[in-house]
């Protein structure tokens, strides 16, 4: 025999949006406050106590809303490995795609950086010495060697400022590219379905509870049903 309870949840602005892990009395809740937290809310049963229990709690993932991160215990699982976890190979395929594209926007800045450096200054190097001798043969040779000298030393320093500022550019670029393809509420709901999954598999039995949204001027209100 099934039981359902129904009871309401109003929603208000919060600060951190966090997906956390709190272990309360023979459940887990995945929550996430604040104002975009448009997502579902789940409660995972945990497994009896024992092997089953622990080895549950050693494969748990937790999401960072706010870095869009996936955490076992402390370790921060790339994105890759998070959608093999789930065995979403279309994931993995688009963030080794993304991680690619970070490695070479990022490689490719830094040779850009490296080369403009070296460039300039051999080109600053190349500048005529004003000092030599043949310089001062005449007052044209002098105002020849001084245009040469102030065109290299000019030169050299375009050509490093402006590779310095690609190359920080691509790396820059690179570094800002997520990995994961998913936003923070995919993640998140991805997670908690891996999760219930985790649970169940190691023995878990217990409430399933949803959320259904019901919007209105001014609030934002959720009706919550749990059921046994």
């Amino acid at each position: 025999m099934r039981l359902a309870l129904v009871f309401l949840v109003v929603l208000g602005s919060g600060g951190r949006t966090l997906a956390q892990a709190r272990p309360g009395a023979g459940e887990i809740l995945i929550d996430a406050t604040g104002p975009n937290a448009q997502h579902e809310r789940r409660k995972v049963p945990l497994p009896p106590e024992g092997p089953e229990r622990e080895a549950f709690m050693r494969d748990f993932i937790v999401v960072s809303l706010v870095d869009n991160e996936v955490r076992i215990g402390a370790r921060t699982l790339p994105a890759a490995e998070f959608y093999t976890r789930l065995d979403r190979p279309d994931l993995v395929a688009r963030a080794e795609d993304r991680t690619r594209q970070r490695v070479w926007l990022m490689a490719g800045g830094g040779v850009v950086a490296v080369a403009s450096v070296v460039a300039g200054s051999l080109v600053m190097a190349s500048a005529q010495n004003t000092n030599d001798p043949r310089c001062a043969v005449s007052v044209a040779t002098q105002n020849a060697c001084l245009d040469s000298s102030t065109h290299a030393a000019t030169a050299g320093t375009i050509l490093l400022v402006a590779g310095l500022a690609i190359g920080t550019g691509l790396i820059t670029w690179g570094a800002s590219i997520p990995e994961m393809v998913t936003t923070p509420q995919e993640t998140l709901r991805l997670a908690a379905d891996y999760n219930l999954a985790l649970a169940r598999k190691h023995g878990a039995t217990g409430a399933r509870f949803q959320l259904l949204p019901s919007l209105a001027p001014g609030y934002a209100r959720l009706t919550a049903r749990l059921s046994f």
